[in-house]
């Protein structure tokens, strides 16, 4: 009897470790979004937070990307200029905004996103990519006011970086605008802030790729544009959230609860219609384009700038619905979605569409420059020849 009560004791207590380690697991799982944004809270208001200092985009070191500006731009083999905004990956924690003193970020931006989400865009021309004050993700996951606040602190970034960009891009190139993610919310500030005017002649195209574009404000402060309509079309924007199997309550977060700036804030999208343009038909079709259609992902980390990784081709299909890309299983592992906490709100180590990205980007910029509405580049005067004279008879002046 000793024994056996024994044994039951232990086995009792042992079998109750097991289920409060497995409550705590099921926990874990069940509120690991609430976790993670707990974390990464700054606990502090926006108003009274020790800002980042401001970056100073006449220095290369606060550019991910910057082409050789001492160099002809003429003499560059892509015939556009291209500016990227990078989409975020900055937690939070300590700060709302992202210092761009921070070592660790930086190089984190450098090996993920430069080679999956600047590099394609290296086709159509010169790129410029600025690093700046990104609003952390945490400013995703709260509704107050300092969430906003951060994201305008942001943008006032990306704007001083575009006028540096305006400033070193001749009139005669075409101009790609790209944001991803926390980029794309602020290249659609900047359409509205810039290209409503004669700018717009020199856009090749925009891609707002992976936040939500409201349809109804090509109607208001993107009136001068409209979305894009062919693979080549040009002076247009593109624009989709790409969605897998199984990112229902992710898709729907990004089609009602993401902020959109109009009327001087941010507001929730709130199921407005949303821009949806397939990038492997470069349509607003609903129509499905086959998996033969799609060019080619990226899983790229931690690449030398001129490195080159073989694109994964063939992966998946895809069609819009409701405003939103919904694209089949990739095959390969790799350009899948991570299972990890806060994975709804994190940047995607990867570029889906990065071959198709690569290719359209350098079609719009030739079929701009092929419209003939740029102006013409004054030639370079042929050197003159110089003749040295070696004796100049001089006449001496007599009066008479």
């Amino acid at each position: 009897m000793t024994k056996f009560g024994k044994f039951s004791t232990q086995t009792y207590v042992i079998t109750s470790i097991f289920f409060v380690i497995l409550l705590m697991i099921v926990a874990l799982i069940h509120y690991r979004d609430d976790i993670f944004q707990s974390l990464q809270d700054p606990g502090q208001p926006f108003q009274t937070y020790q800002k980042p200092e401001a970056p100073n985009y006449n220095l290369a070191k606060n550019w991910m990307d910057l082409p050789d500006l001492a160099t002809d731009a003429f003499e560059h083999p892509g015939y556009g200029d291209v500016f990227v905004v990078i989409p975020v990956l900055f937690k939070g924690g300590d700060h709302w905004n992202l210092p761009i003193t921070r070592e660790s970020q930086i190089d984190q931006l450098n090996r993920i996103i430069r080679p999956n989400y600047v590099a394609p865009y290296h086709n159509a021309g010169r790129v410029f990519a600025p690093f700046y004050r990104q609003a952390s993700l945490y400013t995703y996951m709260t509704n107050r006011e300092d969430g906003r606040l951060a994201q305008d602190l942001a943008y006032r970034d990306v704007a001083d970086a575009f006028e540096f960009f305006l400033k070193h891009s001749p009139k005669e190139r075409p101009i790609i605008l790209a944001g991803h993610g926390q980029g794309a919310s602020h290249v659609q500030r900047l359409l509205a802030d810039y290209f409503q005017g004669e700018l717009k002649e020199r856009l090749a195209a925009a891609y707002v790729i992976d936040h939500p574009l409201p349809l109804d404000k090509f109607g208001k402060e993107l009136a001068n544009l409209a979305p894009c309509e062919s693979e080549s079309d040009t002076k247009c924007v593109i624009a989709w959230g790409a969605f897998m199997p199984g990112d229902a309550k992710i898709a729907e977060r990004f089609s009602t609860r993401l902020n959109v700036y109009e009327n001087g804030d941010y507001y929730m999208v709130n199921d407005r219609p949303l821009l949806c343009i397939n990038p492997l038909s470069w349509s607003r079709s609903s129509d499905y384009a086959p998996i033969r259609l799609h060019k080619g992902g990226m899983a790229a980390i931690g690449l030398e700038p001129d490195a080159k990784a073989a694109p994964l081709s063939m992966q998946f299909g895809a069609e819009c619905q409701n405003g939103l890309l919904y694209i089949d299983k990739p095959k390969s592992r790799v350009l899948r979605r991570p299972l990890r906490i806060g994975r709804k709100y994190r940047t995607l180590p990867f570029n889906l569409f990065y071959e198709d990205i690569k290719e359209n980007s350098a079609l719009r910029v030739e079929s701009l420059i092929n419209e003939g509405v740029l102006p013409k580049r004054v030639e370079k005067l042929d050197q003159l020849e110089v003749i040295e004279i070696v004796d100049s008879p001089v006449v001496p002046v007599t009066e008479d």
